[in-house]
């Protein structure tokens, strides 16, 4: 995996690789005549890991009781070039279906101080899952770490609540590769919607991409999201909102509402929004990076807590993005902002 402020090339490449997300093909959970298989209990849960193309609904509330919980999927490349570095592979990665129907999943535990993609779902793939309330869930990692899914790649997750939840980051040598959120940890070429998240996210000096409802969200939309909780950052972070972390080359922040929520951060911080932390796309369409449009997204009562004279700050986004190693690396257009709408105000507006 690339560093975080090169891994925007990365995510062009598999976007374009990818094509139209598995999501916006508007299929149904399951083809007629494709076997539907029931979930009720703990080691039915658990036991979706020995089928990961299977299509599931849950018929009963399940709790997990605290005890130790392996991810649904794991991440791993499907190769070694770069691009294949952001494809998680179909063999390791979930890519059935998994409908709650409205029932409650409790006591979520995960700690794995040096584990990737981790969360109920740990890896997602071409696929969508929702329909379900996640009540006191602790995840403990440090890249991709989430409450529902740590990585969700071109898939849609819809319709969860979450509720008590808490994500602590340890902190290696890769954590400035950040991706932390309450919902999806990291986010490729996808859509969050119809979620709820009251949740606390807990960084250590150094890591970035952090928000209640998603951390790193590359090419992925939100839409009807609610978040309350906190955020709460050391020194040297970048990448932090109420809602999500990032939304580069996100088309859309639609219905999107921050409330009762707290941002705070040490020394050094930046590219902190009351929405996102840092969003937008490039207006050259050639460039394959869209725009970000801000539409209905509103906040109340959200702080953002910041030693004086932290720059990048924002009510709705705390910036576009920008770096110089990008610049360098990549050129144009990468050499300027990108640009983000903010809707409702009818007006443009970069770092």
């Amino acid at each position: 995996m690339k560093k975080a402020k090169q891994i925007i090339m990365g995510a062009l490449s598999v976007c374009l690789i990818a094509g139209m997300p598995a999501w916006a093909q508007e299929t149904e959970p399951a083809d007629e005549g494709e076997e539907v298989i029931e979930i009720s209990t703990v080691e039915e849960l658990a036991a979706i890991n020995d089928n990961l193309s299977g299509h599931y609904v849950l018929t009963a509330d399940i709790d997990l009781g605290g005890e130790e919980w392996a991810p649904i999927g794991t991440y791993a490349p499907s190769g070694d070039s770069e691009e294949e570095q952001e494809i998680p592979s179909d063999e390791y990665a979930f890519t059935g279906t998994f409908d709650g129907q409205g029932h409650t999943i409790s006591n979520l535990s995960i700690h794995q101080p040096d584990g990737w993609a981790l969360g109920l779902f740990g890896c997602i793939a071409n696929t969508q899952i929702g329909g379900f309330t996640l009540e006191n869930a602790q995840v403990e990692g440090t890249v991709m770490v989430s409450c529902v899914a740590g990585y969700s790649y071109c898939s849609e997750v819809h319709d969860v609540q979450l509720t008590g939840g808490k994500v602590d980051v340890d902190y290696t040598e890769m954590s400035s590769e950040g991706m932390y959120g309450g919902i999806v940890g990291a986010g490729l070429a996808g859509l969050i919607s119809d979620c709820d998240a009251q949740a606390e996210i807990n960084l250590p000096d150094g890591a970035a991409n952090a928000g209640i409802i998603g951390g790193g969200l590359e090419m992925t939309s939100v839409v009807n999201c609610t978040s309350t909780g906190s955020v709460t950052a050391g020194g040297s972070c970048y990448g932090l909102g109420a809602i999500s972390g990032c939304g580069f080359g996100s088309e859309e922040f639609t219905n999107c509402y921050a409330h009762d929520a707290v941002i705070t951060t040490g020394e050094g911080s930046t590219w902190i929004g009351k929405i996102t932390g840092y969003a937008g796309g490039f207006e050259d369409e050639s460039a394959g990076i869209p725009v970000t449009v801000f539409t209905n997204c509103t906040t109340e009562n959200v702080t953002i807590d910041v030693p004086e004279g932290t720059e990048g700050i924002g009510e709705i986004v705390g910036s576009g993005f920008y770096s110089e190693e990008a610049a360098e690396a990549f050129g144009a257009p990468y050499d300027q902002p990108t640009v983000f709408v903010i809707a409702e105000e009818a007006q443009e507006d970069a770092a």
